[in-house]
């Protein structure tokens, strides 16, 4: 980030070991020690995030365009890790223009959870608030936004309970349910599914065999070091290379993913299954370990093959794949907000909420405050619109 690490005071963690410290590290320059205590803290973390590891987040330092900007925000006691978050200053969050400190340091943030040692945490995630404070004026950012927080879980009840212990108001951007598998006795994650959803599934399996021959499989290419360049090939091929999503519209994205998942792999906690039929591959999915999940970072398709609905088939093959070949408790779809589609499809749900906190500062306080109070008027100004465009007999 073009910044030396800084440190600031910090707050009593509870161990009875000394105040927790608060450091700014720039994440394209970190030390190899550095690198190995975040490692650390995230084998002790009250909830997995390998999109808050190192193995994500310093391939997207050093091969993104704006890679030098991204800083880790670190709580720490005795020269270990307690709590840390990736940050980048951005000057539009969202729709509000504002000098922000984003912890969406990709495009794609997917899940945006701090790392947090569960013992002291709430005072942890305290010093992480307190240290973005301290460096506001170098990070030139006077709000900090945090994207993509896992509802039900302790870190969002720490992340809480350290704003109410500074006296912080909290903005809720986003809040809403995303497509989530819970491993079941027993494999029956359809049986919920719509009965016409179904027929599609079973007409679709009968057009590939008709075509190819054969039944459609999942095939695990987790260790095939072609199948990661198989993929962005895949992704470049389609609509959403011509919508500018794909990996490979943007300067520097193939390398950082190429990266990370050399990284995870590894590690053994790169998860590549492919859809394939007839030796054609229809399409492939690219994941993440962490914990006792699995976060679904990537999904793509062939578009000669889209008559046969591989995006669908894939997603339902992976249930039976994940089922009874790993031993994953959940599966995180990592999708966006308003994914109808999974929603439909996948069994279980999660809640994700986007919040904003300010830096310091009455007027930055008095912002969020500003933004609290008005979004319910244009949440109920959005359903008069709405309501008016459906006309006299309503939608």
């Amino acid at each position: 980030m073009g910044r030396k690490d800084r440190r600031t005071s910090g707050v009593r963690s509870g161990r009875g070991e000394g105040p927790v410290q608060g450091r700014l590290i720039g994440v394209r320059d970190i030390s190899a020690g550095d690198e190995e205590r975040w490692r650390d803290l995230a084998e002790r973390a009250a909830e997995p995030n390998p999109l808050c590891e190192p193995d994500c987040v310093v391939p997207a330092a050093v091969h993104q365009t704006f890679g030098d900007e991204i800083a880790l925000v670190v709580a720490e006691e005795n020269g270990r890790f307690l709590a840390c978050v990736p940050v980048r200053p951005v000057r539009r969050w969202y729709n509000i223009r504002y000098p922000v400190a984003a912890n969406k340091v990709r495009r794609s943030t997917y899940v945006g959870t701090p790392l947090v040692d569960p013992v002291g945490a709430t005072a942890a995630m305290a010093t992480l608030l307190a240290t973005l404070g301290d460096a506001r004026r170098s990070l030139g950012c006077r709000l900090f936004g945090l994207d993509s927080l896992r509802q039900g879980g302790p870190v969002a009840s720490y992340v809480h309970e350290a704003a109410v212990g500074l006296g912080l108001p909290v903005y809720e951007q986003e809040n809403f349910e995303r497509a989530f598998w819970v491993r079941r006795h027993e494999p029956t994650y359809l049986d919920d599914v719509r009965p016409s959803r179904r027929a599609h599934l079973r007409r679709r399996r009968r057009m590939l065999k008709d075509a190819f021959g054969y039944v459609p499989v999942l095939v695990d290419r987790s260790h095939d070091k072609a199948a990661v360049e198989e993929f962005v090939a895949m992704e470049a091929a389609g609509y959403k290379a011509v919508n500018g999503v794909a990996l490979a519209t943007v300067p520097g994205e193939v390398e950082y993913f190429t990266a990370m998942c050399e990284r995870f792999a590894g590690a053994k906690r790169l998860v590549v299954l492919s859809l394939e039929c007839g030796g054609e591959t229809l399409g492939m999915q690219v994941s993440l370990r962490g914990g006792e999940g699995i976060f679904s970072v990537k999904v793509s398709y062939d578009e000669r093959y889209r008559r046969f609905g591989p995006g669908v088939l894939l997603h339902t093959e992976m249930f039976e794949y994940v089922h009874h070949n790993t031993d994953a408790r959940w599966v995180d779809s990592c999708s966006s907000e308003n994914n109808g589609f999974l929603l439909e499809l996948y069994p279980d749900r999660t809640r994700i909420s986007t919040l904003l906190f300010p830096l310091g500062g009455k007027v930055d306080a008095a912002v969020v405050r500003g933004l609290t109070r008005v979004r319910p008027l244009h949440r109920r100004w959005r359903s008069l619109v709405d309501s008016a465009s459906a006309g006299p007999g309503g939608r």
